[in-house]
């Protein structure tokens, strides 16, 4: 049961992630997926069995990822208690957030860091759609008008300085968007990639 929101420590607005082996620390697929469930709600906390409950895996499955992530920061013990004999932890996010701070992404080390980073959103992603799909929780039969629907868009453009303001603050305001608690909604996924690429000359 979560424990009551006077009772937790507030979280802060947003934690820059400034060392490799903290982005090393979410290159895990579900590393990552146990900090988003902590950090979606700070107004909770939560066992490492309960985890184990909404992830459906085995609880001492967690037990090494919880000590990963609160020893990188990224959660904190907030209670704890004694459960027959053992002591029992209830896990908060440190922070509402999450950036990587860009002077991170240079570097062989960094690089190797962001690119298991970025693999395992991917993963994480992909492995939601998939299950959708069994589930039948996406449905993409055009002719039932209950479908739940799912959108994939890949794309690229040539953008001057006020688009890409345009375009980021689009990308914002759907971020923004997942906050919104709705207890008769549809539970959505929300993943947005917007880069500069690299190019072969200079016109291209």
């Amino acid at each position: 049961m979560a424990k009551p929101a006077r009772e937790l420590p507030e979280p802060a607005a947003e934690m820059v992630i400034t060392d490799v082996e903290q982005l090393k620390a979410i290159s895990d697929p579900l590393r990552l997926q146990l900090l988003e469930r902590i950090s979606g709600d700070p107004r909770r906390s939560w066992t490492a069995k309960e985890l184990a409950e909404d992830l459906e895996t085995k609880q001492t499955k967690l037990y090494h990822h919880l000590a990963l992530l609160e020893e990188r920061g990224f959660i904190r013990v907030a209670a704890t208690r004694v459960v027959s004999g053992i002591q029992e932890k209830r896990y908060q996010a440190t922070a509402r957030s999450f950036r990587v701070d860009r002077s991170l992404l240079t570097g062989a080390d960094s690089e190797v860091a962001t690119a298991g980073a970025i693999d395992a959103i991917f993963d994480k992603a992909r492995g939601e759609i998939m299950a959708g799909l069994r589930s039948g929780a996406i449905n993409l039969d055009p002719k039932d008008p209950k479908r739940h629907r799912m959108g994939l868009w890949a794309s690229h453009a040539r953008l001057g300085p006020a688009n890409v303001k345009r375009v980021m603050r689009l990308v914002e305001k759907l971020a923004e968007a997942g906050e919104t608690d709705d207890p008769d909604g549809t539970d959505y996924g929300l993943l947005v990639g917007f880069y500069p690429r690299a190019t072969k000359g200079p016109d291209r």
